[in-house]
């Protein structure tokens, strides 16, 4: 089953991405430094955009997903997608979901922030699967 969930990350981000890769930078940024700029009221990193693209709740479970976007010279390409997914109760979680052509290093953090050993873990799957599912190309 955890296999053919990252296998539709996976198609999800392919489809929706092409063939760039998430930096390292990029990913930390997603899990850790856009906590920090909200919290501390900062502007967005220089070069990128963040877009929201969809939002779902699930009794006491939210997700939200947003895009990524960086702009040089004049493009616009997506480096990666976050996940802000919060339990009622609990802190809220930045999940980076990061092009699937990315570093080995980076598809670590992101399966590790999947799956990290708690008991929500099998309902956060759930709704991020549903989340993720709404935006697929039909």
């Amino acid at each position: 089953m955890k296999k053919t969930i990252i296998f539709l990350f996976t198609a999800m981000t392919v489809s929706l991405t092409g063939f760039s890769q998430t930096t390292a930078e990029e990913y930390n940024y997603l899990t850790k430094g856009y906590k920090v700029q909200i919290e501390s009221g900062l502007d967005m990193k220089k070069g990128y955009e963040l877009d929201d693209v969809d939002a779902v709740s699930a009794g006491p479970r939210t997700a939200t997903l947003k895009k990524l976007v960086k702009t040089t010279s004049g493009q616009k390409k997506i480096a990666a997608y976050l996940i802000i997914y919060q339990k009622e109760g609990n802190p809220k979680e930045y999940i980076c979901v990061p092009n699937p052509n990315s570093d080995k290093e980076v598809s670590d953090a992101y399966w590790n922030m999947l799956f990290n050993g708690t008991n929500d873990s099998s309902a956060k799957l759930q709704l991020i699967s549903y989340l993720l599912s709404r935006r697929l190309n039909w």
